[in-house]
C-alpha cells in the first residue's frame, strides 16, 4: 500500500494529467494477501482476474446508465456487483474485495469518468500486479505464496503422501512375543493415520464438486482427521502415565 501511495503522490504523469491510481478496494485485498495468504481467495488468479472482471462490469454499468435520472444513480453500482459475482463464479476466481471495485466503477465514480473504458487496465491492473508482487516477496520470507497459480486440481495435500506410504507388517512368529506386541501397539497409530488419510481422500473426492469446494472440504476433513488421531492417542498416554505413577510409588521391598 505504501508503494501505491508513493506512486499516486509523486508519479509525474499521474500528477500532471490528474489520473487516478490508488483505489480503495486494494486495502481489503491487502488483508487477504498478507493475513491469510493460503486462502484460495488470496491466490494471484483470484486477485487479478477478480478485480479485472469487477472493474469491467462496473464500467459497463456506468456507460449503460450514465444518462439515467439522478433518482436511479444507485442502480448501476448494484447491478455491477451482481454481474461481477456472477462472472467470478463462472471463472471460479472469487475475490471479495473485487465487489468494491465493481461498485466503485458503477456508482458514477470520478475515477471512471476520467479514464472511461480504460479503468480495468488503468489503474486496476497495475495496482493489483504491484500488490501480488509485493505479497510474493514478503510472504515467502516466512511461508509459501502462492499456494497455486491457476488451478487446485493437481494440488497434492499431505494426506496423499501418507496414503501412499507402505504398511508395516508383523510376522506371525512373533505373535506371542511381548516385544512384538509392543511394536504392534506402537504401529497402530501409524496404521490408523494411514487409513484415516485414505478416508480423508475419499471424503474430499465425494464431497468436492469444484476447486473452491475441494479446498473447504479438505480443510474440514483434515480437522476431523486430527480430532480422530488425538482421541486415539489419549488413552495410550493416560495408561502410560498411570503405569509410571505406579512404579514410582512402589515400596522398596517390592522393587
Amino acid at each position: 500500500m505504501a508503494i501505491i501511495g508513493i506512486i499516486h503522490k509523486y508519479g509525474a504523469a499521474i500528477r500532471d494529467h490528474n489520473l487516478p491510481f490508488a483505489i480503495a478496494p486494494t486495502g481489503a485485498s491487502a488483508v487477504l494477501l498478507f493475513a491469510v495468504p493460503s486462502s484460495p481467495l488470496a491466490q494471484p488468479r483470484n486477485v487479478i482476474l477478480g478485480h479485472l472482471i469487477a472493474a469491467q462490469m462496473g464500467v459497463f454499468m456506468y456507460e449503460l446508465f450514465k444518462h439515467v435520472e439522478v433518482s436511479l444513480e444507485w442502480l448501476p453500482g448494484a447491478l455491477a456487483v451482481g454481474l461481477a459475482i456472477f462472472f467470478m463464479g463462472l471463472t471460479n476466481c472469487y475475490h471479495p474485495p473485487a465487489g468494491a471495485t465493481a461498485y466503485l466503477a458503477g456508482y458514477f465514480s470520478a475515477d471512471v469518468k476520467r479514464v472511461g473504458w480504460w479503468f480495468p487496465l488503468y489503474p486496476v491492473l497495475p495496482v493489483v500486479l504491484i500488490m501480488v508482487s509485493v505479497a510474493m516477496i514478503v510472504n515467502n520470507l516466512v511461508r509459501v505464496y502462492p499456494v497455486y497459480w491457476f488451478t487446485t486440481v493437481h494440488y497434492k495435500h499431505p494426506a496423499e503422501s501418507h496414503a501412499q506410504a507402505p504398511k508395516v507388517e508383523t510376522s506371525k512368529e512373533g505373535a506371542n512375543d511381548p516385544d512384538s506386541d509392543s511394536t504392534s501397539s506402537r504401529s497402530d497409530p501409524e496404521e490408523s493415520s494411514r487409513s484415516s488419510s485414505i478416508d480423508l481422500e475419499n471424503e474430499v473426492n465425494s464431497v468436492a464438486g469444484n476447486e473452491a469446494e475441494a479446498q473447504v472440504a479438505w480443510m474440514m476433513a483434515r480437522i476431523h482427521e486430527l480430532e480422530r488421531e488425538l482421541n486415539s492417542l489419549r488413552p495410550h498416554h493416560a495408561h502410560a502415565s498411570r503405569v509410571t505413577h505406579a512404579k514410582t510409588c512402589q515400596p522398596e521391598y517390592l522393587a
